[in-house]
C-alpha cells in the first residue's frame, strides 16, 4: 500500500479541514491535485468473536463509550496527518 499524503487547508473563515490528496497531474503546464476531505467522526465498535470466520461488530454505549472515547482522542491526536 502507498503512503498516503494529507494536507490542511484553511478557508475564508479560519476553518482548518484536513484532505487527503488522492491524485496529481500536470496539463499544459499546470499542476492540479484532487483531494477528498477527511471525516473526523468515527464511530466506537467492540468486535466479538476477534480473528474467528464468525467476527462480528456491536455498538457500544453508556460507560464503555465514555471510557473508550478518551483513549481514541488520545491516539488519535498523536497522530501527525500532514507527514
Amino acid at each position: 500500500m502507498s503512503k498516503k499524503n494529507y494536507i490542511t487547508l484553511t478557508d475564508e473563515n479560519g476553518v482548518d479541514t484536513l484532505y487527503e490528496l488522492i491524485d496529481e497531474v500536470n496539463v499544459d503546464g499546470n499542476s492540479y491535485v484532487a483531494i477528498v476531505p477527511v471525516c473526523t467522526e468515527y464511530y466506537v465498535l467492540k468486535k466479538v468473536n476477534p480473528g474467528k470466520k464468525n467476527e462480528s461488530f456491536v455498538s457500544v454505549e453508556g460507560k464503555e463509550l465514555e471510557r473508550l472515547e478518551g483513549v481514541f482522542q488520545s491516539r488519535l491526536g498523536a497522530i501527525d496527518y500532514d507527514n
